[in-house]
């Protein structure tokens, strides 16, 4: 593959007009890249001998960014089918971005006519989404058959990202949707010692990648059991889930015997989350798997993809946490009639270290409901029956608590 770096301009949606307008082509050169907060369209040239292929990837850069220190850096691989903003849609990896002062890159697959491709009609004649795809070196797809280098591409947003930002090297991740995840297992593997830790979500790994190909990675996999897509128990294509868990267990060198949470069921909500923690891996690597019962081919906490979501957890705030490092969390939540404004209901982490004191405020909706108490991990809160209060975060415990609300 050569790749060809670009303009990095400011705008979701790049066009060659304002290509021009901005004062640069599509030739071999290099521009200044794009400090400014917010979402942003990257744009590179790949050349094949099936031609020549303009690629774009959607980054986010947090208001917090400066470059005076230097910050993770996130990929997000979209399914088959879709696209970048889908993705950003799914995951909301940019909302998490601003949070947490990491920048997170949403690239895009190349699409392909089917048609220019006869001799790949019989791996992909029924596939939905074949156009759009990555290539995940499996040669049932139209990507693979093409010869487009994925892999190369994200080699080269990595090096584009690390040679004009602060980046924290050690700090490189890969997570994905479906084909995404697929793709991140392959990138994983193919870019060894560049991903400090890898998400797949609704995929267990493809056969194309054998046990002898894997080193030590942290592995976060969220997968459910009534996918309809990929099934839990593997297929024609991948491993089972069970299986891919096992091999990654073997590569890491964690314990055998995982750590297990469950969250769930609830009345709102069948599904079961099992969290299961294998820890003390090679480098102190862990692999984990969420196995979510009744889940279908959807983000824990995400829009309706294909089948059941679950909303007992945010799958992208579950990978964040267990990225490495390993960090801690504060779920914040509320019954309805109320709210809490103070720190806002969202997810907010912490690294080990010293206790933190988070200021907790709950407001009732309207004067029809009244504040009843906080639930929860509640005993390091100051006083559980006040709606003006405090939580003490002791280091290394994760803490879910609701506030409660009634009618007058």
């Amino acid at each position: 593959m050569a790749s060809d770096r670009c303009c990095i301009i400011a705008l979701v949606v790049l066009t060659v007009a304002v290509v021009l307008a901005a004062g640069c082509s599509a030739v071999p050169q290099e521009c200044a890249p794009e400090f400014s907060p917010g979402l942003h369209t990257g744009w590179m040239m790949e050349t094949y001998e099936s031609g020549t292929y303009n690629r774009t990837y959607e980054y986010y850069i947090p208001s917090s960014y400066h470059g005076s220190e230097a910050v993770p850096l996130l990929f997000s691989f979209h399914g088959a089918g879709t696209n970048p903003k889908r993705q950003i849609t799914l995951s909301r990896f940019d909302a998490l971005a601003e949070q947490e002062g990491f920048i997170a890159v949403f690239p895009e697959a190349i699409a392909l006519d089917p048609a220019d491709y006869p001799a790949c009609a019989q791996y992909t004649s029924a596939d939905p989404g074949v156009d759009i795809r990555w290539n995940s070196g499996s040669n049932w797809t139209l990507q693979y058959c093409a010869g487009i280098d994925d892999v190369g591409f994200v080699s080269a947003i990595i090096d584009w990202f690390e040679a004009n930002y602060n980046i924290d090297e050690s700090r490189v991740y890969a997570t994905g949707m479906s084909s995404g995840a697929m793709f991140s297992y392959y990138a994983g593997v193919m870019l060894p010692g560049r991903f400090a830790g890898i998400a797949p979500v609704c995929s267990p790994m493809t056969l194309n990648i054998l046990p002898g190909d894997l080193s030590p990675t942290t592995m976060i996999v969220v997968m459910g059991t009534a996918d309809p897509e990929l099934p839990y128990d593997g297929g024609a294509r991948t491993y089972s889930t069970d299986d891919t868990i096992a091999m990654w267990v073997e590569a890491d060198i964690t314990e055998t015997e995982p750590v297990e949470t469950v969250w769930g069921p609830t009345g709102g909500d069948s599904t079961v989350v099992h969290r299961y923690i294998y820890d003390g891996g090679t480098g102190g690597t862990q692999v984990i798997l969420f196995k979510v019962d009744g889940g279908g081919h959807t983000w824990p906490g995400g829009p309706p993809y294909g089948g059941t979501v679950t909303t007992h957890i945010d799958g992208s705030a579950m990978i964040w946490k267990h990225l490495p490092p390993e960090k801690y969390y504060l779920k914040v939540s509320s019954s309805p009639g109320g709210s809490v404004t103070t720190p806002s209901q969202k997810t907010s982490f912490y690294y080990p270290g010293g206790s933190t004191v988070v200021n907790l405020v709950a407001t009732p909706d309207s004067g029809d409901w009244e504040f009843v108490n906080w639930t929860g991990d509640v005993s390091t809160i100051v006083d559980v029956n006040s709606t003006t209060t405090a939580i003490t975060i002791i280091p290394n415990q994760d803490y879910e608590i609701t506030a409660d609300f009634r009618v007058k």
